[in-house]
């Protein structure tokens, strides 16, 4: 994550043995030129101060600051934000060109934290009530479950006119030797018994979304399980 993207950074391989460019390890007075207050990163350069607003993260991160021409960045810094185990970037500048001030360590924003959390458990909840929904009709072909439609269609044009054409259902009684009105029966009331419990899993589904939009704290949204999936 790096801030002012206006000009391209070369990404930084975790593995590689490559010095990064102008980083040397900065003296005990580079070192105090660098602190965070309020979000915001306060550099002190040559007794210049320089603010620059930094991300929101939801976990902690380090903050590595470069001097660079004023052609590259405006306000003469390079700014990187890294993740732990994500890929640091550097200014793609001539090296040269260039001098590093250190690193200072950005700690987690409670906000954005608790975001990630309730963004991950909303994804957590949706995939088991799409798991739960998927298997009531696991044990049907695909093409019959595409056909269901079309079937309580049919099913209700014969509940309410004896004489509707329901070619799709006469096809299946027939191949099932059962009368059509019978078989339209069953559609009907299968199809009322499958809106019910999907139904039912649905409107849990929501309840469960809103308890994790009104959480408040880690623990709350922790405590939002989808019913048999709690270890």
């Amino acid at each position: 994550m790096k801030i002012e993207n206006e000009s391209p950074a070369v990404p930084v391989d975790d593995g590689a043995l490559e010095p990064v460019p102008g980083e040397t390890q900065p003296d005990a007075d580079d070192k105090a030129q660098l602190q965070i207050e309020n979000g915001a990163l306060v550099a002190v350069v040559d007794g210049v101060e320089e603010t620059v607003q930094l991300p929101r993260v939801a976990a902690n991160a380090k903050v590595k600051v470069w001097v660079v021409p004023t052609e590259y960045r405006d306000n003469g810094l390079f700014v990187a934000v890294t993740l732990d185990g994500s890929h640091e970037e550097v200014p793609a500048c001539d090296p040269a060109a260039t001098s590093y001030l250190g690193e200072i360590e950005l700690d987690a924003d409670d906000k954005a934290r608790l975001k990630t959390l309730k963004d991950a458990k909303r994804a957590e909840i949706n995939a088991a009530c799409e798991a739960t929904i998927a298997a009531m009709v696991a044990a049907y072909p695909e093409h019959e479950v595409q056909s269901w439609p079309q079937q309580v269609k049919e099913a209700e044009a014969l509940a309410a006119n004896k004489k509707a054409v329901v070619p799709l259902l006469a096809s299946i009684a027939e191949a099932r030797s059962i009368p059509v009105d019978k078989l339209a029966s069953v559609v009907l009331a299968k199809m009322g018994a499958f809106a019910a419990m999907s139904g039912e899993r649905i409107g849990r589904r929501h309840a469960l979304e809103k308890m994790i939009d009104d959480a408040v704290f880690e623990e709350d949204v922790a405590d939002v399980v989808w019913e048999g999936s709690r270890p």
